[in-house]
């Protein structure tokens, strides 16, 4: 039977309300002991710690309901409380982020929608990638996993294992997540595994970078900690493979903001630039 017409704004009051009471978590793993950086969530970038540049990139972001730092290490602890954040202790045990973030949800025993993974060691996430991030898993509630990825900026980009690609269908969701250059550029009477020379300046836009964020569902992300490594993952040392081998679907945003993860202390200053990018530092 057709609404009428004040059944049907009714109606739209009631989604408008339904989606505004969406609740969204963002979890920031962040541990002491990283085997090529130590304390890189301490490391000063522009006189304050890496986890301090993270936290108010999340406060920036729209449609985030709460944040919280979820550590082991008394000292991430300690620095994040000289800034008013909010820590939740997780057992140093634990064998990744994600299962910190799994911990952090747990711990705190309130009701949310979307829980969002953002890495400690990523000072320059713009904070409008991550609401689109949000905003991709609030539109579309078929999604289990949400995350991002933005243009490369130059082929030579594409051929480094440590920048990973992203291939999606027609509707945005991923096909799969790779550190080698995919799709592979094939030219018609030679195979190359350096395809380089046949590459266009036209053909970056079929190539897209994956970020370091993750927004799962909270059904999704207890089912994702309890499955075990995929061969896929262990492959490609992608844990998002795991996900996608489940049958997960995973949306992408596509953000215009390069954000990258800070490693060693030579990755630095490639953050503080984007940083000034995004006119945060002088």
């Amino acid at each position: 039977m057709p609404y009428g017409e004040c059944e049907l704004v009714s109606l739209c009051k009631f989604i408008v309300k339904e989606i505004s009471a969406m609740r969204t978590l963002a979890v920031l793993p962040s541990r002491f002991a990283a085997t090529r950086f130590p304390g890189k969530p301490l490391a000063i970038i522009a006189g304050k710690p890496m986890i301090q540049w993270v936290w108010e990139a999340v406060s920036r972001a729209g449609g985030v309901d709460k944040i919280v730092v979820a550590t082991d290490d008394e000292r991430i602890c300690s620095a994040v409380n000289d800034f008013n954040g909010q820590v939740i202790i997780t057992d140093p045990t634990l064998p990744s982020g994600t299962d910190r973030v799994a911990s952090a949800l747990h711990k705190l025993g309130e009701h949310f929608d979307i829980v969002l993974n953002i890495q400690g060691d990523e000072p320059a996430m713009h904070a409008e990638t991550i609401s689109a991030v949000v905003k991709l898993m609030v539109d579309d509630p078929e999604l289990n996993m949400g995350t991002a990825a933005c243009p490369f900026a130059n082929m030579d980009e594409i051929f480094n294992p440590n920048a990973v690609k992203v291939v999606t269908d027609d509707r945005g969701r991923a096909l799969y997540f790779s550190r080698s250059p995919i799709p592979y550029r094939r030219n018609s009477t030679i195979f190359e595994a350096d395809f380089r020379p046949w590459l266009q300046p036209a053909d970056l836009q079929f190539f897209k970078r994956h970020l370091g964020i993750y927004a799962y569902r909270p059904e999704t992300l207890r089912a994702f900690t309890n499955l075990p490594p995929h061969p896929l993952e262990q492959f490609e040392m992608l844990e998002q493979l795991r996900a996608l081998a489940a049958g997960m679907t995973i949306g992408v945003a596509e953000t215009p903001y390069l954000s990258l993860g800070v490693d060693t202390p030579s990755d630095i200053p490639a953050a503080e630039k984007l940083l000034r990018e995004q006119r945060l530092i002088p």
